[in-house]
């Protein structure tokens, strides 16, 4: 295969512009993109929830938006092993992504650069990313739930 294989993991949960954003910018830096779906499971494991949307229906979604190669459903939060399936290049985070972030589920680009040692493995953090996340969404939905503040809409800063 030719090229530069890159790689992003995520949750990719209630899928919002966020997401839109890290995957363009991925799929831009590179020659094809391969996205890691964490399973219903982990993301569970990690985050204490279960994802909205299940995971097969997170895969299509995420497959279908222009510039994705491939789409693969992770198991386990660790990038060597997707590493060593995948065989990417490069890996993309977002800023100060916490773990499951759509943006990099290693945590932070310092952890993928730990983790990923050795291997050739180029690590590219994205900044400036839209600043919508599943989390505030989540809550949102939470709230208007219970009739409380902070139910009206916002607008996209994308």
């Amino acid at each position: 295969m030719h090229g530069v294989i890159g790689f992003t993991p995520g949750v990719f949960d209630l899928f919002h512009v966020g997401h839109l954003d890290v995957l363009r910018r991925s799929a831009r830096s590179c020659d094809r993109l391969v996205v890691g779906v964490w399973s219903d499971e982990l993301a569970e494991r990690v985050h204490g929830a279960r994802p909205v949307v299940p995971l097969l229906e997170r895969m299509e979604i995420v497959g279908n938006v222009r510039g994705v190669h491939d789409v693969v459903p992770l198991e386990e939060a660790a990038l060597r092993p997707a590493w060593d399936a995948v065989g990417f290049g490069v890996v993309f985070t977002g800023a100060d992504a916490s773990p499951g972030d759509s943006a990099g589920s290693a945590g932070s680009a310092a952890s993928a650069e730990r983790e990923l040692e050795g291997t050739g493995v180029r690590v590219v953090r994205f900044t400036d990313l839209a600043e919508t996340r599943s989390p505030v969404l989540r809550e949102r939905i939470r709230l208007s739930r219970a009739g409380g503040a902070g139910a009206a809409p916002r607008t996209s800063v994308a």
